[in-house]
């Protein structure tokens, strides 16, 4: 997902350039502008919609796309990257068939033959998790499809020995308990998994939805889990019978509120669900406890318009807002304030502040706030905003921040990926975090174009 251009979504990109994949390469040397800092060592590793085009024809939706993940190590003061279509087993069944088999590009009859059946294809298309040493590429709700880190060649789809049916895109991490938690859907329900970072994963249960929802994200804190469950309600027949294209799936039912549901690790089974009213958040930014109640904190949408074009020209949506939220369980509150009025998403936070509570928040910021996109460090504590924006005709995706080499929280460095239309070229903004308003420290240049990405992980080398 990837910055919006003039009045467009923020969820949106203009249709400059050809967004899907130009050349699938392995790591080849890369053109380095500045110096990378000397402690800056590892693996970035990003994915979306990197077909958007195939057989001859666009997608249907660029949810359906195939993934194209983009890595590009970094170290010893060069860069070299890799940009490689996820190819499942799926993908390659299409590709010896030559026609879509899979989601709502495949024939209607096809359609209905994979629902009736359960078929699915892992696109790999939105985000990356690294887990255990293993890199997995993620999309919205189907098993994950494991990766080699080192060729990024596909290794085919697991269930992790718990994974009923689908996998979240948006896992999270809680320092503290050195666990990353995920959900699945199953129709009304959704599944509950811990991963921890050394041993075999759970399934910690489950609980049932008000109604059957795209629910896209979650947040976790050391004693909770917590969803905000929007009314973008999945009308069945048109899913079942594949009538329309995926983001004529769901209706928008703006009187029907949006549930929180509240989940105590230390007992799953005792869930907290109440009603509040209605909007829709695509990526919540952390969460912590608060004495007796949840500060949860997110980027907050008054409609779930976006859906419709999440990477190619669209309508005019709402601005989404960086929100802070007050939840009490006991006594069924949810109090939201916002924290920064101009419109920012694709947060990060120090993955070591993840769950508790955190000082300094970065975000994509859009044309529409800072005239160009880029990327802004809000400071929680002063409110104090320190921003950096690439030029106006640029396309950039969700900032990395990637800590440095002591413990002080927010210092480190930002790595955003851009692309330059007039150049035809894809490049990596290595950014101060402490002084975000300067110059870049370096630019790293893609040989390329690559396709705009959703969400990536960084890894650092051992």
């Amino acid at each position: 997902m990837t910055s919006a251009l003039g009045s467009a979504s923020p969820l949106a990109t203009g249709p400059t350039l050809d967004h899907s994949i130009r050349r699938a390469h392995g790591f080849e040397p890369l053109q380095l502008e500045g110096q990378l800092p000397r402690g800056l060592r590892g693996t970035l590793y990003r994915t979306g919609p990197g077909l958007l085009q195939r057989f001859g024809r666009p997608v249907a939706h660029p949810f359906d796309a195939d993934g194209a993940v983009t890595a590009i190590r970094l170290g010893d003061g060069a860069a070299a990257g890799a940009t490689v279509v996820v190819a499942s087993k799926e993908y390659d069944e299409e590709e010896r068939a030559g026609r879509f088999l899979y989601g709502t590009s495949a024939s209607r009859l096809r359609q209905v033959y994979n629902n009736l059946t359960g078929h699915k294809k892992s696109t790999g298309n939105t985000n990356l998790l690294w887990w255990q040493d293993r890199l997995f590429a993620l999309m919205e709700n189907a098993r994950p499809q494991e990766l080699d880190p080192a060729t990024l060649g596909s290794l085919g789809t697991t269930d992790l020995g718990v994974v009923r049916d689908g996998f979240s895109a948006h896992p999270h991490r809680v320092a503290a308990l050195s666990t990353t938690f995920n959900f699945g859907i199953r129709g009304k329900h959704i599944d509950l998994f811990a991963l921890p970072d050394h041993g075999a994963p759970r399934l910690l249960g489950s609980f049932e939805a008000p109604w059957i929802s795209m629910v896209h994200d979650f947040i976790a804190t050391d004693k909770h889990l917590v969803f905000v469950i929007g009314p973008a309600k999945l009308i069945t027949w048109r899913a079942m019978f594949a009538v329309g294209d995926l983001s004529q799936y769901f209706r928008w039912d703006p009187d029907a509120g949006a549930m929180v549901v509240v989940v105590p690790l230390a007992c799953p089974e005792r869930v907290t669900r109440f009603l509040v009213d209605t909007f829709w958040v695509w990526h919540f930014v952390n969460a912590f406890e608060d004495g007796d109640s949840i500060t949860v904190e997110l980027c907050r949408h008054d409609t779930f318009g976006a859906f419709a074009a999440p990477s190619s020209a669209g309508p005019e949506h709402g601005q989404p807002q960086y929100y802070r939220f007050r939840l009490d369980p006991r006594r069924e509150l949810f109090e939201g304030t916002p924290l920064w009025s101009d419109p920012a998403e694709f947060p990060s936070v120090d993955p070591r502040r993840a769950g508790a509570r955190q000082r300094f928040t970065f975000l994509q910021t859009f044309p529409a706030a800072q005239k160009a996109p880029g990327v802004a460090r809000f400071d929680c504590e002063s409110g104090e905003v320190q921003a950096w924006a690439a030029p106006s005709t640029h396309l950039g995706v969700e900032p990395v921040f990637v800590p440095g080499g002591g413990d002080e929280e927010g210092a480190g460095w930002i790595l955003q990926l851009f692309q330059d239309p007039a150049a035809g070229r894809s490049y990596l903004a290595v950014l101060d975090a402490e002084h975000l308003a300067a110059p870049p420290l370096a630019r790293i240049w893609m040989p390329e174009a690559v396709p705009m990405t959703f969400h990536g992980v960084f890894v650092k080398a051992p």
